[in-house]
């Protein structure tokens, strides 16, 4: 029996969704909202690209994206053209926590629509021609990813800042693991990650408990039980000083730099202090590093800070874009003022205004039924308390700002930095290397990915 945990039909501020219970059978989130005849579903497995064996980088995405490519009773045009006859789409995704299929229809196409779901996450025909057409289509999304500084800058941050370990792996993959994988390692990873131990079910709309039960119900019966996706992972690779990647990409008018290093994850109990911070320091238009950056001396259109907290293992990063001459003096202003954010802290004026930017923006965040089924389905697989949402607001505003400094200087690390640059290498290798702190600099071609 599928267990249904029904939250709240409406959400506020304060008034969260009822917390997801300990209970048996798979969790099922639901927020009803009854006065518009619209259904939102989504199926989620908790397994990431941290999942993917040694080697064969992408295998979670390409499982994904191949299970609505035919089933052992229906080929894919059938498959496709049964979703498009409701008028809606069948939607894969892949994030670093989870894998998902779904989409939203009119609630009289309900039915019908669970049972197209239900059938290709439970009886993949996984054929090997729609496998190889799949790899395909992701080897041409990384290429075009090459094209845009700002996604390569990002993926390579990622496979430096972790290097070697399975939180850098890109959720594509390769082209070289992709195409070491095989239809039955593909059936293989469906069978162990794809199954009931990983499920969690979120829906929204128009729609009741007992008849959405009724309908999960029978719609999964064939799923296989799967293993459950452990998250015990290694601690990532510690950086020595600061390690300079640039990314080698001809004639580059201007620069993507992302500096940062692992940080926590997000069930940490030091996540509400340090998301005060990072929004105080690089969260938004009037944070200290835009003032710096480009308010006041114009280096850069934009200059963040992000907390990414993921289940295991997360990461903090600073960003920005100079043009091209203005990397090396962009990049110092960066390091310096990290060092000055983790020496000095912010003052309290700063942390009181992070504060109230943040309650007064979470409204936004759960507005809808469908955002808050999808916060509450969050911290089901990102391992947070069951009561995250509903105590956001409370949890904010008791933050102070002597927690905030005291969070930031324990948690994060000015001096063991990866610095990852998207730009013409040879114009500015030597003048990184003389960058205060820079303990080397090493030159990549922008398609080769390590």
């Amino acid at each position: 029996m599928i267990a249904i945990l029904a939250a709240s039909a409406l959400l506020t501020a304060v008034n969260g969704p009822a917390p997801v219970r300990a209970t048996t059978g798979v969790p099922v989130i639901l927020s009803e909202q009854r006065d518009f005849p619209f259904v939102h579903l989504t199926l989620y497995f908790g397994v990431g690209p941290a999942h993917d064996p040694p080697g064969k980088e992408g295998l979670t995405a390409l499982v994904t994206r191949t299970l609505v490519r035919g089933t052992t009773e229906h080929g894919r045009a059938e498959i496709e053209e049964a979703i498009e006859a409701l008028g809606t789409e069948l939607m894969t995704a892949n994030q670093s926590h989870a894998a998902s299929l779904g989409g939203a229809v009119l609630t009289r196409n309900l039915p019908t629509f669970v049972k197209l779901l239900g059938e290709v996450v439970t009886k993949p025909a996984f054929e090997p021609e729609e496998i190889e057409k799949v790899k395909r289509e992701m080897i041409a999304e990384l290429e075009a990813d090459r094209d845009d500084d700002g996604t390569l800058a990002r993926v390579w941050f990622r496979r430096v800042v972790f290097a070697g370990h399975p939180c850098g792996h890109g959720s594509s993959g390769i082209p070289e693991t992709l195409a070491t994988i095989t239809a039955d390692d593909v059936r293989a990873h469906w069978l162990r990650s794809f199954g009931r131990a990983n499920l969690v079910v979120g829906a929204s709309g128009d729609v009741d408990e007992a008849t959405l039960r009724a309908l999960l119900d029978a719609a999964l019966t064939g799923l296989p039980p799967g293993e459950k996706a452990s998250w015990d992972l290694p601690e990532p690779p510690h950086t020595e000083g600061r390690v300079v990647v640039l990314v080698d990409k001809a004639d580059r008018t201007q620069a993507q730099i992302i500096i940062g290093h692992p940080s926590l994850a997000a069930n940490d109990p030091d996540l509400d202090a340090l998301t005060v911070a990072t929004t105080a320091f690089g969260g938004n238009m009037t944070a200290r590093l835009m003032q710096e950056v480009r308010v006041k001396r114009g280096l850069s259109y934009g200059a963040y800070a992000r907390l990414s907290a993921e289940r295991a293992h997360g990461y903090y990063v600073l960003t920005a874009a100079p043009e091209a001459a203005k990397t090396v003096e962009t990049l110092k202003l960066l390091l310096d003022e990290y060092d000055r954010f983790v020496a000095e802290g912010l003052t309290d004026e700063e942390v009181d205004f992070a504060k109230s930017y943040l309650v007064n923006a979470f409204p936004f965040s759960v507005e809808t039924a469908a955002a808050r089924t999808a916060q509450q389905v969050r911290n089901v697989l990102l391992d947070r308390p069951a009561d995250y949402v509903e105590t956001f607001v409370p949890r904010i505003e008791a933050v102070t700002a002597d927690q905030v400094r005291d969070a930031v200087r324990r948690r994060l690390s000015p001096r063991d930095l990866t610095v990852v640059v998207v730009c013409t290498a040879p114009e500015l290798r030597d003048a990184m290397a003389a960058v205060p702190g820079v303990s080397a600099v090493r030159v990549r071609p922008y398609n080769a990915l390590e």
